[in-house]
């Protein structure tokens, strides 16, 4: 028989039972901060892209089938190497920008053989191109309008003057479009504008310059509500947001920022931003309102209502789960398991890399034969080390993360338009982010919401290859008389430039 143990033995062995558990659970708290001390000095000095080294795994389960050909075409630029003697090329200068003709003659002692004394004739030239810069020029338009008079002094009569993009304003189409693309497509405070505009001798104040965005915020409104009532008739949209500071009584809030973007699967590229004060779930429901499709968002819990009628379906963000072993493998060594998962990731993204070109319809099939194996292997292990990994540890943490949000990564096979995360969206609210570095905060929710408008304005224009510039010293020019129920003609996807 057993013998029983003394109540002291009894004692002393759960006391240190109680040690051996608050010991592993303090090893636990020094890895997970020692991981978030990694995470923030890579941060501050490390790099910043996830790529991974070109070292692969060398286990067959983690390599895609080999993918039949795409075209010929494809295959031969995807054969070529960049060699001594292939240099990239200097590419040519616009035809359209103003040219300079500079020539050189030899001196009048040069010009004669020195064989035959005959002199030297000229036979052709020589042409090299240098780009050059002239500074910005402000132009003063002088506006007159003549004064008509009946010869029997019955009447006098001035020419009307045209409605301007701010009535009774000194400011032309062009500088109010130069103004709005400093600000918010190249990152340019208002304060640093002003500055400019002092080396030419013009004083602006800074309330000035931010009434002037208001007005032109206000008038460019119309077309990003017709631009929502597209965005929203697509099939799949992207999402996201970020924090915006605002200015509030002795200190600021913290507000946000969504983008919702149609890509260039959709019938319309498109991409529009919506200010709310809060994050709450009511952001993105009041937006989305009406939307029936695919949404792909990140993991943020406010979405989920949407989810709930089946008329929008999740489609994960595979980006954010591999972000998570990333940190992982940055802190550990080789052949981790942090490892392992990155590289059965990185075989989902080979695969994306090959459809790139296809048609969605394409990308549909291509998917189902050689993506869905992958996701499933994917799946495989992550179920397997989900059960022997440790619980709290970070690998741990990362395996559940992406177990949670298994339906939703895997929703990318349903629909060749989808993509396998959402960096769509996160490269359109990166000129928020870059912009919010420099100046800092928003007025107030006023200031938030038509920055929104001008953001939505200007994105769109890029995704659709058009100059902001020329867009908007246009519309803004036609938008004090263009009909209500024509907005549409001047939607950035609809444009057609006035010709003089």
């Amino acid at each position: 028989m057993k013998e029983k143990q003394s109540p002291e033995i009894a004692l002393l062995q759960a006391a240190l039972d109680a040690q051996t558990k608050q010991n592993q659970q303090l090893l636990l708290q020094i890895d997970k901060l020692q991981q978030q001390l990694d995470n923030l000095l890579r941060l501050l000095y490390g790099k910043k892209s996830e790529k991974q080294s070109s070292s692969r795994d060398k286990d067959n389960d983690d390599k895609p089938d080999k993918p039949f050909n795409l075209t010929s075409q494809n295959n031969k630029t995807n054969t070529t190497t960049p060699s001594g003697k292939n240099k990239p090329k200097r590419k040519a200068l616009p035809k359209g920008l103003l040219r300079e003709r500079i020539e050189y003659t030899l001196p009048e002692q040069a010009c004669l053989c020195s064989w035959c004394q005959s002199r030297y004739q000229v036979i052709g030239e020589e042409l090299s191109e240098q780009l050059d810069f002239i500074p910005a020029q402000l132009i003063v338009k002088q506006h007159v309008r003549y004064k008509y008079a009946c010869k029997n002094g019955c009447e006098i009569k001035t020419a009307p003057f045209p409605e301007q993009p701010i009535d009774k304003s000194i400011a032309g189409a062009g500088l109010l479009s130069e103004i709005l693309i400093n600000k918010y497509q190249d990152a340019l405070p208002l304060y640093r504008q002003i500055q400019r505009f002092k080396r030419h001798d013009i004083h602006l104040s800074e309330s000035t310059l931010c009434d002037w965005v208001m007005r032109c915020a206000d008038r460019l409104q119309p077309l990003v509500l017709a631009m929502k009532a597209d965005l929203l008739r697509q099939k799949k949209l992207h999402t996201d947001d970020t924090p915006i500071p605002v200015l509030a009584k002795g200190k600021t809030k913290t507000a946000r920022l969504w983008t919702y973007v149609a890509d260039g699967f959709c019938e319309h590229p498109i991409v529009i931003y919506d200010y709310t004060p809060t994050r709450a779930q009511s952001g993105p429901m009041n937006f989305l309102s009406g939307f029936k499709g695919f949404l792909q968002a990140d993991a943020y819990n406010g979405y989920d209502v949407l989810y709930q009628s089946g008329d929008i379906i999740e489609v994960g963000c595979l980006a954010h789960s591999r972000r998570k072993f990333f940190e992982i493998a940055q802190t550990v060594k080789q052949n981790s398991l942090a490892h392992d998962a990155l590289n059965k990731i990185a075989a989902i993204y080979l695969v994306e890399t090959r459809v790139k070109q296809l048609s969605y319809q394409r990308r549909y099939y291509y998917r189902k034969k050689y993506l869905k194996p992958l996701y499933r292997q994917l799946h495989h292990w992550l179920r397997r080390y989900q059960k022997k990994t440790l619980d709290k540890t970070p690998i741990r943490q990362a395996i559940n993360y992406a177990m949670t949000h298994w339906r939703a990564l895997q929703n990318v096979l349903a629909d060749g338009r989808l993509q396998v995360d959402n960096n769509t969206a996160e490269r359109a609210i990166k000129p928020v982010v870059i912009g919010r570095k420099n100046y800092l905060f928003a007025g107030s929710d006023e200031g938030g919401k038509r920055a929104a408008i001008i953001y939505s304005i200007i994105e769109t224009c890029k995704q659709n290859a058009i100059n902001t510039f020329d867009y908007l010293r246009d519309i803004l020019t036609r938008l004090p008389t263009h009909k209500a129920n024509k907005i549409h003609e001047l939607l950035p996807y609809n444009w057609k430039p006035l010709t003089i």
